[in-house]
């Protein structure tokens, strides 16, 4: 769904598993996945069924080397369902023999992906993770605002690259990410910084997939704004907090020892990572995943899981980093989706009537969401001229 999973290719790579990632989405998928899907899934569903049938009429796909790797997970989502529906579909194909290989986001999850390659294999996919996290950063703030265009995703597209060969060779990822700093730093650009800042949030799938949101970022930063958006490394952090509670209710002791410990040694990972960019990113830092539950307890307890409640809690950070603009990503019918359309008309509300805008898709191209966006970065302007010095 996103470049990070060129990254957790590499970390399958690493552990002795031949792996590639598949093409990205396009109109083929979209076609493919209407064909298979009867329209009520949600639109990640349809995308995710379009890619893997789209492999598989690859002239050099052999069913009986090859395996799909989609994670599941419980809770208010249909994303726990995906890989049932596509067991069926492939069955349907004539195609039995292909596994799919979902472990699933709880307590057990860290025992499953073991059977790839032990700790290493979950170990070298976060520092991937967040390697990839901390490079979107950077290509946002600086893109924007670059003087050759271009430039900025030639920089971004290289060092992908090479995060992917360093993980897979098991190499020095803070010093790659150094270099990469240095060379984002050589970008020549423009008043950075001076553009209004309009925060992401919403459901995972649609706000990363850049062919399922119509490349909103690219929009947003057409009409003259910068966009930000929750690292992938906050749902697995999430997931963490999530399991770690489970673990504790159902007293399994060897779950909970288990992701104690991968919880802290991908905390140390993730912020000596994170330090390679210290000073070169206005949005730097992320909250842990207990004070994002905290900001959004006013509109969402914690017992509520999913999307929804990061989303809220998110929100709060973009504006205390000096946001200017909120918008909400969401498939159409998305139940997290909505109820984070909902709740954020009460949130701008209480911050000063911040500008808010809900996004919604389902692959039928609107020809009024240009229109719309319009409005909204208008909105942001009139918006970031009320504020007071200093806000």
């Amino acid at each position: 769904m996103t470049d990070h999973t060129l990254a957790i290719a590499a970390a399958f790579q690493a552990c002795g598993v031949e792996a590639e990632v598949l093409p990205d989405s396009d109109q083929e998928t979209l076609i493919l996945g209407r064909k298979l899907t009867s329209g009520k899934e949600c639109y990640p569903c349809t995308l995710t069924t379009g890619d893997m049938v789209k492999l598989t009429r690859r002239p050099d796909f052999d069913p009986r080397h090859a395996a799909f790797f989609m994670p599941s997970g419980t809770g208010p989502c249909r994303f726990g369902q995906y890989h049932r529906f596509h067991r069926l579909v492939l069955d349907e194909l004539g195609l039995p023999q292909v596994p799919i290989y979902a472990p699933d986001q709880s307590e057990t999850f860290y025992a499953e992906l073991g059977m790839v390659g032990g700790n290493d294999f979950a170990r070298l996919g976060w520092q991937g993770i967040v390697a990839v996290d901390l490079l979107e950063k950077k290509l946002r703030e600086t893109r924007p605002y670059e003087i050759i265009k271009g430039r900025t995703d030639k920089v971004y597209g290289h060092f992908l690259r090479r995060v992917a060969e360093t993980i897979a060779a098991r190499g020095d990822l803070p010093a790659l990410l150094t270099e990469a700093r240095r060379a984002f730093e050589q970008v020549p650009v423009a008043d950075p910084g001076s553009r209004p800042v309009i925060g992401l949030v919403g459901e995972i799938y649609t706000r990363a997939n850049k062919f399922s949101n119509e490349n909103v970022i690219l929009e947003i930063e057409t009409l003259g704004g910068e966009a930000w958006m929750p690292p992938i490394a906050e749902w697995i952090l999430y997931t963490n907090h999530t399991a770690i509670w489970r673990a504790r209710r159902l007293r399994k002791y060897s779950n909970l020892l288990e992701l104690l410990l991968t919880h802290r040694v991908q905390t140390r990972l993730e912020h000596e990572l994170e330090n390679t960019f210290r000073g070169a990113l206005r949005n730097f830092g992320e909250p842990s995943i207990s004070e994002t539950l905290k900001r959004a307890q006013p509109y969402l307890d914690p017992s509520f899981e999913g999307e929804a409640i990061l989303s809220i809690g998110k929100a709060t950070d973009y504006l205390l980093k000096g946001a200017s603009g909120l918008i909400n990503i969401m498939p159409f019918t998305c139940m997290p989706g909505t109820i984070v359309n909902a709740l954020l008309k009460r949130y701008r509300e209480d911050h000063r009537n911040i500008p808010f805008l809900n996004l919604s898709y389902d692959g039928q191209e609107q020809t009024n969401t240009r229109t719309r966006l319009e409005a909204f970065m208008y909105q942001v302007e009139q918006y970031r001229r009320r504020q007071p010095l200093g806000a």
